[in-house]
């Protein structure tokens, strides 16, 4: 390939790869739709906004005082976009995955039963631990955590400790709001076309010859 041929196969996969390849686009999961009209919960059962979600279920925080009329819980308080927020059910491990690799950005986390609970998230890619990040959460006042969580394809969440903070120790569940991620974009069918025609024009070429 002489020197022609390679500027010009350079300067044409760079277009192809800033032109072609699809934008990342943030989502953010509110779980308010379809809107729930209890505070009983609905477990989340197949995919849900693209991923698939193990012992998670959506609640309606702000009426979840109605359930449990003589308490209050951090499910009310954690409520960001009204009116649902997310739960790990029977405060047990609760998991997160996709077919696609993702970005895991940010979540808001309270604690539902407990102040000061410990949220743990690994996220792995394939079997292989990526990240581990452990977040503190009020049972109060939803936070807001990053993460930025890069090209894994599943989460699992583990609660623990923290101290009963309304008078009921109800166990490990926190309620999360406002899941923050983006898909990575598969690689453009064009792009992997051009490349797959120059590296194959040299052998072209000496046949032709």
């Amino acid at each position: 390939m002489n020197t022609k041929l390679l500027i010009l196969s350079v300067t044409l996969l760079t277009f192809l790869a800033f032109s072609s390849v699809p934008t990342r686009s943030q989502t953010v999961i509110t779980f308010d739709n379809p809107p729930l009209n209890s505070g009983t919960g609905s477990y989340i059962t197949g995919a849900y906004q693209g991923l698939s979600w193990s012992n998670f279920a959506r609640l309606n925080g702000i009426l979840s005082p109605t359930v449990y009329p003589t308490l209050t819980s951090g499910f009310y308080y954690g409520v960001v976009s009204a009116s649902n927020v997310a739960v790990n059910a029977a405060g047990e491990p609760a998991e997160v995955d996709s077919v696609t690799n993702f970005n895991f950005l940010s979540a808001y986390f309270t604690g539902g039963w407990h102040s000061n609970l410990n949220i743990e998230a690994e996220g792995f890619n394939g079997t292989n631990l990526i990240y581990d990040q452990t977040v503190v959460a009020s049972a109060t006042n939803p936070t807001l955590f990053t993460f930025n969580y890069l090209n894994i394809d599943r989460l699992y969440f583990n609660s623990f400790g923290g101290q009963t903070a309304f008078g009921f120790d109800g166990g490990n569940q926190f309620a999360m709001d406002n899941f923050t991620f983006e898909f990575i974009p598969e690689p453009s069918s064009l792009l992997l076309t051009a490349a797959t025609a120059l590296l194959l024009w040299p052998v072209l070429k000496r046949k032709r010859a």
